[in-house]
């Protein structure tokens, strides 16, 4: 005999799932390479006064002054909100609880209210989806969140007996 317990752990009350890092990372990265090059420009151009307007009109030092004179105004929008989206997405977190399943302030679905369960890729891209009566969608996804068997095995544990389940 081992000295193992064998005894089941009593289930969870509660599954808290947090973000997994690769998401946020991209995001991150993205955020930096847009943010990096702007800022780059900006000091070369307007701090170093690099690529001035060219008096006598030569198209190449032209395309270089409106390139860098540009280049700021069109990546630090999109930079920072790659940089929105990547702090969000380390700051969410789903949670599973005798009430429901959804995101801390944001998308919650009661369990009475979940009417389908589409787990057609839930095997081959760990996605599972909870659709409701009116027709709102909970997507649980594997590569957004850690803890996911957990979350799945707890979310089949307390759906309804009457949910439609598409496989």
């Amino acid at each position: 005999m081992s000295e193992q317990d064998t005894t089941p752990s009593p289930s969870p009350d509660r599954i808290v799932c947090a973000p997994s890092r690769d998401p946020i990372v991209r995001w991150f990265i993205v955020a930096g390479m847009l943010l990096g090059f702007a800022l780059w420009t900006i000091y070369d151009h307007y701090i170093m006064g690099k690529y001035p307007n060219p008096t006598p009109y030569s198209l190449n030092p032209y395309m270089k002054y409106l390139f860098n004179h540009y280049v700021p105004y069109l990546l630090v929008p999109p930079g920072l909100v790659a940089l929105y989206l990547g702090i969000r997405a380390a700051t969410r977190r789903m949670v599973a609880d005798s009430e429901g399943v959804g995101y801390l302030g944001g998308t919650r679905l009661a369990w009475g209210d979940i009417k389908r369960v589409d787990s057609t890729q839930l095997q081959s891209k760990g996605i599972l989806d909870l659709h409701d009566a009116a027709g709102k969608r909970l997507r649980l996804d594997s590569w957004y969140l850690t803890n996911f068997r957990d979350l799945v095995a707890y979310v089949d544990k307390h759906l309804p007996t009457d949910v439609q389940d598409v496989k």
